[in-house]
């Protein structure tokens, strides 16, 4: 007997065994027990869904002799039969090897023909968007106004591309990607009839792989049982697919954190061996890293990485994928691309590294050298410039911010935060962009933006060097935002008064600022006249810091 494949053997023979359409079900059902069923349809979705199913057992219902009482088919009577049998009646047309005005002109040629031994004559055109504009044009007519033997159902992938003169002469029910646990299921019902023995978690891949689409998962069910006689596992699936498992997804992520160059590298030569197409690997990469997010702020599972390294990661990954739609070779993008994350990545911590080691080190002298001249007199005075705040114009500020806050000026601005690292190299700005990076965007309006910290520190650095941070956000953002910054505890109780007055359009009002929020002032501190602490000095003044150690 010629075999016959497993979508095609298993295609439902009634309503109650589609699966996941529900909705499309009920109307269908539901306008056959009113009578009122329509002259047209329009069946759209993805590929795989039932839409091509669902016509041929309508056609088969609206036909059928002999109901059973909960309407569906009875399989027995003469229409049915005759329609297994290929009735004449119900004619497929497969709009993508036939779109053109000649074959419409000859379907509304015969059209006027009552059917032959049916009750009505159904057209089924698949794949409706193929057909031509000319073809289209032809069909209008007799579409809106078909003999009331003919029923049109016309299914396609891509509504947009159907014209809106024929969707609104048509009923329109759109069908859903069937979810995964409805293909598992499915799967385990036919693999149990077909004595395949799969494992569950292969079955998930499957349904996972699908997309949503039936036919597709069956196609893969039967390429698997002809690959394996024996029990078909996961790796299995993987292997006829070039895929990788969720285990080397993450050495894989764990080798690019680890800024391990050589195993980054090594992994997307076996990727390539393994004819791993690069965009579905980075969808891969990038669904894992939503799962790893996922788990540690939602389902609040502890896991080795740094939520920030993902996030960083996710966006590197996000700008590979639009580089490759357009690259010569994709593998040497996605290498250079990682290699400049990584490396950029290890620059930052050197310098950072580097900087801590200096402060520390230049502190350590001070110290000493104040120590060792004690007692000694003064000699000479310096003086610096520290910040005062105005807080009554930064409680304004804040008011403001909050009167005029826009969510969409906020989305925008977070998007283009990441800018920020871009100047971490920058000689002018690379203080600062740390400093604005280590803050988290609160508010945003079209003049502020209220930024928001766990530290001290942070304001004092921001609020000491303002008018350079507010010139760095202004060129990252292309907006004039003046800052004001407070510490988390802060910023709470300030949501918390905003929700308490929402009721109250008077709160809060914008009033502009009559006053600088900050200012600065110079303080004085006198310099010891060093006899020992003199000598080091001068040292120091010759040969620069890091080249003179204080023991």
């Amino acid at each position: 007997m010629e075999y016959q494949a497993l979508y095609r053997k298993y295609r439902p023979t009634k309503f109650s065994d589609v699966v996941d359409q529900e909705n499309i079900l009920k109307i269908i059902t539901n306008s056959i027990k009113e009578n009122k069923i329509s002259h047209a349809y329009l069946f759209s979705g993805p590929r795989g869904t039932g839409k091509t199913t669902i016509a041929k057992l309508l056609a088969k219902t609206v036909n059928c002799l002999n109901l059973n009482e909960d309407f569906s088919i009875c399989h027995q009577c003469e229409n049915c039969i005759d329609i297994d049998n290929n009735s004449s009646d119900i004619i497929e047309i497969d709009a993508a090897s036939n779109n053109g005005v000649d074959e419409i002109r000859e379907l509304k040629s015969k059209i006027n023909l009552v059917p032959s031994k049916l009750k009505y004559k159904v057209y089924i055109i698949d794949e409706v968007h193929m057909l031509s504009i000319s073809a289209f044009n032809a069909l209008l007519k007799t579409l809106e106004e078909p003999p009331s033997h003919v029923i049109f159902i016309l299914a396609t992938t891509e509504f947009y591309k159907v014209p809106t003169t024929i969707v609104s002469r048509c009923q329109c029910l759109n069908f859903k990607r069937i979810s995964k646990e409805g293909i598992v299921k499915r799967l385990r019902q036919i693999a149990d009839l077909e004595k395949i023995n799969i494992t569950d978690e292969t079955l998930e891949e499957i349904a996972i792989y699908s997309e949503g689409g039936m036919r597709d998962a069956l196609g893969m069910l039967d390429k698997l049982a002809s690959y394996s006689l024996k029990e078909i596992t996961l790796n299995d699936f993987l292997s006829i697919n070039g895929l990788i498992s969720k285990q080397d997804l993450n050495n894989f992520i764990d080798s690019i954190i680890q800024k391990d160059n050589q195993a980054v590298l090594n992994n997307l030569e076996k990727f390539e061996n393994l004819g791993l197409d690069y965009t579905k690997l980075i969808e891969k990469i990038l669904e894992r890293l939503r799962d790893l997010i996922v788990e540690h702020y939602v389902a609040k599972e502890s896991n080795k990485y740094n939520p920030k390294e993902l996030y960083d990661l996710t966006f590197v990954f996000n700008d590979t994928y639009n580089l490759l739609k357009e690259a010569i070779n994709r593998k040497i993008i996605i290498e250079v691309k990682l290699l400049e994350y990584m490396n950029k990545q290890e620059e930052l911590i050197e310098e950072h590294s580097q900087n801590i080691s200096r402060e520390i080190k230049e502190n350590k002298k001070n110290e000493l050298l104040t120590q060792k001249s004690e007692g000694n007199e003064v000699n000479s005075a310096k003086t610096t410039k520290c910040y005062k705040l105005n807080t009554e114009v930064q409680k304004q500020r804040i008011n403001n911010t909050f009167a005029m806050a826009s969510k969409n000026l906020k989305n925008m601005v977070a998007d283009k935060w990441n800018n920020l690292v871009d100047y971490l190299m920058d000689s002018k700005y690379k203080e600062i962009a740390g400093s604005l990076k280590d803050a988290t965007i609160g508010v945003v309006s079209d003049k502020n933006i209220l930024l928001v910290t766990k530290y001290e520190s942070l304001i004092d650095k921001i609020y000491n060097k303002i008018n350079l941070c507010e010139e760095l956000i202004n060129k990252i953002t292309n907006m004039n935002l003046k800052i004001v910054i407070i510490l988390e505890s802060d910023f709470q109780k300030e949501v918390n008064n905003y929700k308490s007055h929402l009721a109250d359009k008077n709160y809060y009002t914008y009033q502009e600022e009559t006053e600088d929020m900050i200012t600065y002032q110079e303080e004085v501190y006198k310099e010891p006249n060093l006899c020992y602490g003199n000598l080091v000095k001068k040292a120091i003044d010759v040969f620069g810091s890091d080249y003179v150690e204080v023991e």
